[in-house]
């Protein structure tokens, strides 16, 4: 098997610098750096490059019947919050689009969902779910940083924070196209990274600085455990307090700190994220449930990640967890951070009263 060689990634930033324009002063990159030198890429791509793209595993995969909505009832979806509510149209099979999801959410009682694409920003799409869908329901979107946004792409990041109504919320780190990820997978195609040699690409400076002056949230998205540290730290560096550590645990090719790394981060301020189909997974649901005894609820969200074909639809995951929860001893108390305070305050929306 021909091996296929990632030929820039072989470089580092300051010999990609060197074949630059002539002339430029070849300052080195800090912390404080406020400018990004092209030349130093997030996105790496194969030579050649065959069109691998991070949806293709994916392909048929959830071509399945889809599911019912189970209408279930539970006092937690009144004043409930999904931060991870992903939607069609999508490049693999999504079950529901946004103003479905939303209308659903709004019908069951449930306060605000932040509305995900992998491959896009959607503060767009929350603006017009809100416009014709919604009354009371507060809609947010998101924009993860993968390569169909151009990577590490501040003026992505610029666009998604002024898009009218400004309802983008959530930044999320590299996810399907991270490097940790693709690696992982031990794919060939092309991928973001967001360090080199352990220390955190300037892009991802400027992106941090963009979420800090938008008021934004920051997600760590699909990256080693050492760089979430890194990020989580920087980010506290630069004034940013609100931070979703992204379904740590959830697969190799995630987020998979130890125990320790991860205390680490929420000692930082961040808040683990908990996913649905984790806790409803009989495989996957003893270490859930004892991260969450470890952390604390007070440290946790859980997030439904829903919108595949043939999974629950999103409030009908949120009542499946919070059962399971209380089966496993969490107390009202305690599922009302986890799905209800928590959330609201990562996504900087004030506490409702009660």
């Amino acid at each position: 098997m021909t091996t296929i060689r990632f030929a820039l990634a072989q470089l580092s930033p300051l010999a990609l610098l060197a074949g630059c324009a002539p002339g430029l002063v070849q300052t080195p990159v800090t912390a404080d750096t406020h400018w990004v030198p092209d030349a130093i890429p997030s996105v790496m791509r194969p030579m050649p490059d065959e069109g691998g793209n991070g949806w293709s595993a994916y392909a048929g995969l959830f071509d399945r019947a889809p599911s019912q909505d189970q209408h279930l009832e539970d006092p937690i979806l009144e004043g409930a919050i999904d931060i991870h509510a992903h939607y069609g149209p999508d490049t693999y099979a999504r079950q529901w689009d946004a103003f479905e999801i939303a209308a659903r959410a709004e019908t069951r009682g449930m306060r605000a969902i932040v509305i995900k694409s992998h491959w896009t920003e959607s503060a767009s799409m929350a603006y017009m779910v809100r416009r014709h869908t919604t009354s009371d329901l507060e809609v947010f979107g998101g924009i993860a940083l993968n390569v169909s946004v151009g990577g590490l792409n501040p003026m992505a990041v610029r666009v998604f924070a002024e898009m009218d109504g400004h309802f983008g919320k959530v930044v999320w780190m590299p996810t399907h196209d991270s490097e940790h990820e693709v690696r992982t997978n031990g794919e060939t195609r092309a991928f973001v990274r967001v360090s080199e040699n352990g220390v955190l690409l300037p892009q991802v400076l400027e992106v941090l600085d963009l979420v800090a002056q938008y008021d934004l949230t920051l997600a760590t998205g699909h990256v080693t455990s050492e760089e979430m540290l890194a990020i989580v730290r920087e980010a506290r560096r630069r004034g940013i307090e609100r931070i979703i550590l992204t379904h740590p645990g959830l697969g190799p090719q995630y987020t998979d700190p130890t125990p320790a790394e991860l205390r680490e981060a929420v000692a930082m301020g961040g808040l683990v994220e908990v996913v649905a189909n984790t806790l409803y997974s009989p495989q996957a649901r003893a270490p859930m449930v004892a991260m969450i005894r470890a952390l604390g609820p007070e440290h946790c969200i859980v997030a439904t990640d829903s919108g595949l074909q043939g999974t629950p639809n999103h409030a009908d995951a949120l009542v499946l967890s919070a059962r399971i929860l209380r089966e496993e001893g969490f107390t009202e108390d305690e599922l009302d951070l986890m799905f209800k305070v928590n959330p609201a305050r990562v996504l900087g929306l004030e506490a409702l009263p009660g």
